[in-house]
């Protein structure tokens, strides 16, 4: 249940060497494997420039498993798990979006609409993992009914991402990989509905 690949953190953050070479080898095959390996090997590297060249050279796999039509679609990201209900302040600061406050966004968008996010626990998350699990599962319900939309469930975060590069329109959710969603889509010049400053 408890992940350590935690990737926006990564590229945007920055792990300590400890919470990397967990991540190596937890995820070896992963995108932010390629990431922390190539960042070693040359360090001043661009952040973003690395991760979306990464992606981009790695994106075409994923096609075969993505939703037919993800290039005439909008993908919404919501972060699920210890946001929900947990009891840290970076918890707390990362509480979703009220699903009618995304519909809002939405108002003139025609275009198919899938949900992208899973319930997340790091280690620093807090334990009360069954309620996390059950109000997330009825956020995410309520966010679907709310939007017409369908949950994209790869339990990938790889996919995900992918997911959300090659949609048409991408609705960002809260914490660092939705973040780093919307700087690798500004890096491909595709657009992004911003909510960094909704409530």
């Amino acid at each position: 249940m408890i992940s350590s690949y935690r990737l926006g953190d990564l590229v945007l953050l920055k792990l300590n060497a400890s919470e990397e070479n967990e991540l190596l080898n937890d995820y070896p095959n992963s995108f932010g494997s390629e990431y922390i390996r190539e960042k070693r090997k040359n360090p001043s590297v661009d952040n973003i420039e690395l991760i979306t060249k990464i992606v981009t050279q790695n994106i075409e796999r994923y096609l075969k498993v993505l939703p037919k039509n993800i290039e005439e679609s909008t993908v919404i990201h919501i972060r699920l798990g210890d946001v929900i209900a947990g009891h840290t302040w970076h918890e707390q600061s990362k509480r979703p979006l009220i699903p009618s406050n995304i519909k809002s966004l939405l108002t003139n968008d025609t275009n198919p609409k899938y949900v992208i996010g899973k319930c997340f626990f790091a280690k620093t998350s807090s334990n009360n993992y069954e309620e996390c699990i059950q109000l997330s599962n009825e956020y995410l319900k309520c966010t679907l009914d709310t939007l017409q939309a369908q949950h994209f469930s790869s339990e990938n975060a790889d996919i995900d991402l992918c997911c959300a590069i090659k949609s048409k329109q991408f609705v960002q959710g809260r914490g660092f990989f939705s973040k780093l969603i919307v700087e690798i889509r500004n890096k491909l010049n595709v657009p992004s509905i911003k909510t960094e400053t909704m409530i």
